[in-house]
């Protein structure tokens, strides 16, 4: 699983309200006919579909919001439709338009609600996404198709996630012309897995405005991951990831992954039940257990071969950042992992950070991140760290 935990501040807000859920409705906006793809030209990925001022934010002043909805392709090519938000920074833009971040969330959910852009905080708020507008650089956020958009979100599909990355930025582009055209990408958790595909995939595409990501606590093997789970143990995270295998592979059977009684509730964690309420549910029903070695399930299989992005080769720079004392994300598996990335890529580095979990690394590493951004916007060479 790519997180365990949710951001801090979606966790603080949790306890008065009582419950996972009713933290969840508190902190949401309106589904709108804005996410609604009815009509929509989804021809040419990239595209941008619509826009409109992004109202209902929690946001610091100063900052600017825009949602934009978009063409982008899911994990099997099929045009979809995604939404998400551009935040501009205070003040008026430098001569060349804003520097931009491409931001990659960690796991939300997989239903449409859980779209980051439908939250007053925007799902990270302090904990990530407000720090880069106020050091000066426009974000564009993606919500990840079937987040707001109508379903199924292909959660950890990552050629999914890594298409709504790249096709969200000249969407925003778009929509808000004091953008610059250099971008780097910084995710988290399932973001920080999608910073390693959007390199993979930019070796392909050679878009000469991308400067390198950085994936902060990524899953990397998931297979290897997965094994390590305490066998029998019920998880509200792992019956998200059901979810999105069967949103990517509608053969298979995600009662091979968590067993009968999970899967009961599947469809409340696709219709409503974000990360925080999914954890919670899970958690309430007695007995629930997943099936021994359900990790070696054939579709569960599948899938986690098909989602080794480390093991591609890579263009631009690209920063890891990982906590030590990360639960749910094994240090010894991604020193592996990206050992491997190295073999086929020059410009890559792993840094980690002793003590920190997998949401307190993103606080203890910004002042290397706002390093490493700053040096490739000035086009300074990267430094290269890998794992012994």
């Amino acid at each position: 699983m790519l997180a365990t935990t949710m951001p801090a501040a979606a966790q603080e807000s949790t306890a008065p309200q009582g419950s996972a859920l009713e933290a969840q409705r508190a902190n949401a906006l309106p589904l709108t006919s804005f996410y609604d793809p009815d009509g929509a030209d989804l021809s040419v990925p990239g595209k941008l579909i619509r826009t409109e001022a992004g109202m209902g934010y929690d946001l610091p002043h100063g900052i600017v919001a825009t949602r934009i909805a978009y063409s982008s392709r899911d994990a099997s090519g099929v045009p979809v439709m995604t939404t998400g938000v551009v935040l501009q920074p205070p003040g008026e833009a430098p001569e060349g338009g804003w520097p931009v971040i491409a931001w990659g969330h960690g796991t939300a959910g997989v239903a449409r609600p859980c779209a980051p852009s439908l939250m007053k905080d925007l799902y990270y708020g302090w904990d990530g996404i407000f720090i880069y507008p106020l050091m000066g650089y426009a974000v564009v956020a993606t919500d990840y198709s079937g987040l707001g958009t109508p379903g199924p979100h292909q959660l950890l599909a990552l050629e999914a996630q890594g298409q709504d990355v790249i096709n969200s930025v000249p969407a925003a582009r778009a929509a808000v012309p004091t953008l610059g055209d250099d971008w780097v990408m910084v995710g988290h958790s399932q973001g920080g897995a999608t910073a390693i595909q959007v390199s993979a995939m930019e070796h392909g595409i050679d878009d000469p405005t991308y400067l390198g990501a950085i994936s902060i606590a990524p899953a990397t093997d998931y297979h290897a991951m997965w094994k390590l789970f305490p066998d029998g143990m019920a998880s509200g995270g792992m019956a998200l990831v059901a979810a999105g295998i069967r949103a990517a592979d509608p053969s298979f059977d995600p009662e091979t992954m968590v067993g009968p009684q999970i899967a009961e509730v599947l469809p409340e964690l696709e219709q409503e039940a974000c990360f925080g309420a999914a954890m919670e549910l899970v958690a309430s029903l007695p007995g629930a257990r997943q099936p021994s070695n359900w990790p070696d399930a054939p579709g569960v299989r599948r899938f986690t071969d098909a989602n080794r992005p480390y093991l591609q080769p890579g263009r631009g720079p690209l920063l890891v950042l990982l906590g030590e004392n990360d639960p749910a994300i094994p240090l010894d598996i991604t020193k592996r992992a990206i050992g491997e990335r190295c073999k086929l890529q020059d410009e890559v580095s792993l840094e980690t950070y002793p003590g920190m979990d997998h949401a307190q690394v993103i606080h203890a590493s910004f002042p290397r991140q706002l390093e490493w951004i700053a040096d490739r916007f000035a086009g300074r060479p990267a430094e290269r760290n890998c794992p012994g």
